[in-house]
């Protein structure tokens, strides 16, 4: 089987970003009307555009999805979608559970679903380590049964609490070796 793209989806803090990176595999760019923090480059972390674009973007037919978050629109074209798996390389995303139901809807078997788990607890404690706000804090957990329930249509689920880590980074490398 020949996947075009990896997605990977869980709760905040859950380590998506750290295991997707560990894959090794170009990283899907997507959009976002924020503006850049220090250090940040369009068309490396995120295509920097308005919130006005976007929604054009996405009443043309040219995203896949865009969210809402703290009042700035974050989305996936369907351009870099088409475009993963060309010239035989497969890219990562990370997203949120409806983002990625609709890529595997569009993509099928192209589409691997990787969802990652842990605890509230364990997921919690990151977002403390981090130095988030209690603000933050409570607002990333709201979703948190929400978004463990959406795991269920994962093709994979990787659990990643403390002690679990060198398991998680195992299978990791394993998925890598064979896309490879």
């Amino acid at each position: 089987m020949s996947f075009s793209i990896v997605i990977f989806q869980g709760p905040s803090a859950s380590g998506k970003s750290t295991l997707q990176a560990r894959l090794g595999l170009p990283r899907i760019v997507t959009w976002t009307s924020r503006e850049p923090r220090p250090g940040e480059q369009d068309g490396r972390e995120y295509h920097f555009t308005t919130r006005e674009q976007m929604e054009r973007m996405h009443q043309q037919g040219q995203m896949l999805e865009i969210n809402e978050y703290r009042g700035n629109l974050y989305g996936t074209s369907l351009q870099s979608l088409e475009q993963a798996g060309e010239q035989g390389q497969a890219r990562s995303s990370v997203m949120e559970a409806q983002g990625a139901k609709l890529v595997k809807q569009l993509l099928g078997e192209r589409a691997l679903l990787i969802g990652i788990s842990a605890s509230r607890e364990q997921l919690e404690r990151r977002l403390a380590e981090r130095n988030v706000s209690m603000e933050e804090q409570q607002f990333r957990m709201a979703s948190f049964d929400e978004e463990m329930a959406a795991l269920s249509q994962c093709d994979l689920i990787i659990r990643n609490d403390d002690g679990q880590l060198h398991t998680a980074e195992a299978i990791i490398d394993c998925l890598r070796a064979g896309l490879g």
